[in-house]
């Protein structure tokens, strides 16, 4: 595959740089980082931008939950999402997750996370399995 060779930019593109073209820009990015997700046997399946397909678990235990809610910084929860890929995937996911881009491991986290809270029915206030309130029922 050939490389591609990017000449530096001129003087006059930088003049002519503006809002709507740093817009542009940023989406053409935004479109090349995208991660992309199935749920299929009750396993998360992202398809990163390369190509790579990680699978990650839905049914967490507490432990792996309140790791991954409540880790201080983005580091941490890559940290915690590369732990999961390792005992539910292989040591080899983890190791092709740190080959990413940057954006790719946070968009995947990102959509992880958004799915895990969808499963648990975040969104709506509550799981349609949810247990009843345990609220006295007056008469």
């Amino acid at each position: 595959m050939a490389t591609q060779q990017n000449m530096a930019p001129s003087i006059a593109e930088f003049d002519d740089w503006d809002e709507t073209k740093e817009t542009e820009a940023l989406a053409e990015v935004a479109k090349q980082i995208k991660v992309r997700h199935i749920i299929k046997d009750n396993e998360y399946w992202a398809l990163a931008p390369g190509g790579t397909v990680y699978k990650l678990p839905l049914y967490l235990s507490i432990a792996d939950f309140e790791a991954l809610s409540g880790a201080p910084t983005d580091t941490d929860s890559l940290d915690q999402v590369k732990r999961i890929l390792t005992v539910f995937a292989g040591d080899e996911q983890a190791k092709q997750l740190e080959r990413e881009p940057m954006q790719v491991a946070f968009n995947l986290i990102q959509d992880y996370g958004e799915t895990l809270a969808k499963s648990q029915g975040v969104e709506l206030g509550k799981s349609p399995t949810s247990a009843e309130s345990s609220t006295p029922m007056t008469e």
